[in-house]
């Protein structure tokens, strides 16, 4: 078995038959696409291009931080999708990332790839984590503990769930060609706590924006 990554495609990912790969990259103007034999070859070629070889995860520039990092760092992720009056959706998504108790970044947004909108709000946090990882990645993070209140985004990527989208499969390998030591927490939704009820609040304004900027 041969497995073909899909760097610049109609969706960029691992394949692992040449037709999955060439419905992706067949007619496709500058198409970049590349085969492996081993599946950790073909992630190790993933986690080289990142976090421009999936058209999910944006290009990042970032200042360093001022002080060193601890290995306590939690990651709390939420999504939102609303729907307007004339039945649009919007999304959001939202993260925090902290030291310990010492916040060191917080982020938040709406842009969500067309192709994972079926996924309503989960779309949104799978949208988080790929964020919140990017910026740890690229701050030299190297574990952290994820908290999260829907129990997918640890199991495709654990593997107890199979991904049945091509956004779910692209996630999944992307997060696993990070390289990270990652535990998984799920929270209870709307429970009370304070860092889960503030990314859900994050989110939900973030897809809330987009929506007032269609009224003005």
């Amino acid at each position: 078995m041969k497995f073909y990554v899909v760097r610049k495609g109609r969706q960029p990912g691992i394949y692992t038959s040449w037709p999955e790969c060439e419905e992706q990259v067949k007619g496709f103007p500058g198409a970049v696409y590349k085969a492996f034999p081993t599946k950790a070859q073909a992630l190790a070629y993933v986690g080289e291009c990142l976090p421009d070889c999936l058209t999910v995860i944006p290009s990042f520039t970032f200042e360093p931080l001022a002080a060193p990092l601890s290995t306590g760092i939690h990651v709390w992720v939420d999504g939102s999708c609303l729907q307007n009056s004339r039945g649009r959706l919007h999304f959001g998504w939202a993260y925090i990332i902290l030291d310990g108790e010492r916040e060191l970044h917080r982020a938040s947004g709406h842009d969500v790839p067309t192709e994972a909108r079926r996924h309503r709000n989960v779309a949104g946090e799978i949208q988080a984590v790929l964020q919140a990882l990017a910026w740890c990645r690229a701050h030299g993070i190297a574990e952290a503990a994820i908290h999260f209140d829907y129990e997918g985004l640890a199991c495709w990527v654990e593997g107890t769930w199979k991904t049945r989208t091509a956004f779910t499969r692209a996630y999944t390998e992307w997060v696993r060609a990070l390289g990270m030591t990652l535990t998984w927490h799920k929270v209870l939704a709307h429970s009370g706590n304070p860092y889960n009820e503030l990314v859900d609040r994050l989110a939900r304004e973030a897809a809330r924006s987009v929506s007032e900027k269609e009224k003005t």
